[in-house]
């Protein structure tokens, strides 16, 4: 705001300027142009109106004017060529103006010294112009600074809300007690105002970030307490074929859980806190989620295939990768009745391909919000996985991009710039 204002000023003061040089270089211009040359005329018409009634009436001869007859030798050389009209006798050092005329056979010829023209021009004309300017600017340089004076109060407010981080516990209070003596009314209403709802905001935060990490915390006892059921059943050699697939079905579903509540748990924590990270191999785990999704491939005639060019190792959460990665890969198993998923460790990315139903243009628009599910969306998800994705991805700074035709497939690339690459 104070930016704007203040080119609109420098923009103002310009503008006033170069109308001011204008206008004096016009004024000048009619000066030398309009009353030089009326003075001129009324002088020539006077001489040759008395000059008929009294034969020896006399030439002007003054200070600034000087007139002379055709057969007058005193007459210069270089007027004596001039035709009937107004001539401007103009030399570096030197400006006249000559008005040649004739009647009764006779020639007249009248020179201004237009240097007196000059002189006057630059009393009554730049000296005017030069206080109206510090006027002018003095006035807008006073405006600028009453501005500033009432808008600071502004910035300052401005400021102090650009630099809250309230996902961070070390966020200092939105204190704006130090206001100048004066201010406004209205923008100690705005202060005040703005405290109570940032107060109101970090608590809300905080309400947030107690409820995901007090509800995560007890979604894991039950989990645990499922897995070791299952690590116990599947010990178990008198278990059929059909009872044991359900079993690693319920196994495999318990783990993708965990992992999710550990990836909310990891976007609940603040940011500047630190998250231990450990290095891990793309690779590996994308096989890990390849061979849990196979079970939603089951009864389809789909092909689900590797194309590793490279292994890539990154540093970070191991929980955080799998969720992301596998989260795109159910996806592409979920949606895909015939042909293959294929997953591709090319360079810094993961490509994870499939020939599936795809999204139109609208679907991907919408595909990362919350709770978005597309108009061909299919039972049992809630559209919260490419949410959790897009939020991971950010998190970390894993960019994560969707191409999809409808009817054709979808393809999801991951890129993970800081990955290290091995042959």
């Amino acid at each position: 705001m104070v930016r704007r204002f203040t080119r609109a000023v420098t923009f103002q003061l310009l503008l006033v300027g170069l109308a001011a040089v204008l206008g004096t270089w016009g004024a000048g211009a009619i000066m030398k142009e309009m009353l030089v040359r009326q003075a001129l005329d009324t002088e020539a018409k006077y001489f040759w109106e008395h000059r008929s009634a009294k034969a020896d009436f006399p030439l002007p001869d003054t200070r600034n004017l000087t007139g002379y007859l055709s057969d007058s030798p005193d007459l210069p050389a270089e007027l004596r060529a001039l035709g009937p009209g107004f001539h401007e006798l103009d030399t570096p050092d030197h400006f006249s103006v000559a008005l040649v005329s004739e009647q009764q056979g006779e020639r007249l010829t009248l020179v201004f010294e237009g240097e007196q023209v000059r002189s006057l021009a630059l009393w009554f004309g730049l000296v005017p112009l030069a206080i109206v300017l510090v006027v002018v600017y003095v006035s807008l340089y006073l405006g600028y600074r009453v501005y500033r004076t009432s808008v600071s109060p502004v910035v300052r407010l401005a400021h102090e809300v650009e630099t809250l981080q309230l996902e961070s516990n070390h966020n200092p209070d939105f204190d704006v007690s130090d206001l100048p003596q004066g201010t406004d009314r209205e923008i100690l209403v705005l202060s005040d105002a703005l405290r109570h709802l940032i107060e109101r905001v970090n608590e809300f935060v905080s309400r947030e970030r107690e409820f995901t990490r007090d509800a995560s915390h007890e979604l894991r006892s039950p989990l645990t307490v499922v897995r070791v059921a299952c690590d116990l059943i599947l010990k178990e050699d008198s278990l059929d074929d059909r009872v044991r697939k359900s079993v690693l079905r319920i196994q495999r579903a318990s783990l993708q859980m965990t992992n999710l509540i550990e990836a909310f748990l990891l976007l609940a924590r603040e940011p500047d806190r630190h998250i231990e990270s450990s290095v891990v191999c793309i690779n590996d785990l994308l096989l890990e989620e390849i061979d849990r999704a196979r079970i939603l491939l089951e009864g389809r005639s789909v092909e689900l295939r590797t194309e590793f060019e490279a292994r890539i190792y990154v540093r970070a959460p191991e929980r955080v990768v799998s969720v992301l990665l596998g989260n795109l890969l159910r996806n592409a198993c979920t949606y895909t009745d015939e042909g293959s998923v294929t997953v591709s460790v090319r360079g810094d990315r993961v490509i994870i391909q499939d020939t599936g139903i795809g999204m139109s243009e609208d679907d991907q628009h919408v595909a990362f919000n919350a709770f978005s599910r597309g108009s061909q969306a299919r039972s049992g998800g809630h559209g919260v996985g490419l949410n959790i994705v897009r939020k991971l991805s950010g998190r970390f700074g894993w960019p994560v991009t969707l191409d999809s035709v409808a009817g054709e497939g979808t393809t999801a690339v991951v890129k993970f710039p800081d990955a290290r690459r091995e042959s």
